[in-house]
């Protein structure tokens, strides 16, 4: 009497998608103009390394995702910076402006 061994499973595929490495590095870098594109480029870059993390994701380009993911942070910073600086000049300039008129 022959025993017959268990069937083998199936393995499971798990679809690795391409990395978007490129197109987060030109966001991070297209962020120093305007601002929307660097936030972009963070928010994909959070969801890519989550991804590559998981592993569906090819990880070739995990070292571009996160330097596209710094610099859409730093530009963010910048552009966080440049607003404050000009608000507060702004409101300097103003202010000074109405002294300057009440003595001419």
């Amino acid at each position: 009497m022959s025993v017959e061994p268990p069937p083998i499973p199936e393995p499971k595929t798990i679809i690795i998608r391409p990395h978007r490495a490129q197109k987060i590095l030109i966001l991070g870098v297209l962020g120093f103009a305007f601002a929307p594109f660097g936030f972009a480029g963070v928010w994909l870059a959070r969801r890519d390394l989550r991804d590559m993390s998981a592993g569906t994701m090819d990880r070739s380009g995990e070292g571009l995702t996160r330097i596209g993911r710094m610099l859409g942070i730093a530009a963010g910073v910048v552009w966080t910076i440049k607003w404050m600086v000009l608000i507060c000049l702004g409101t300097i300039v103003y202010f000074n402006w109405q002294t300057v008129q009440k003595h001419l």
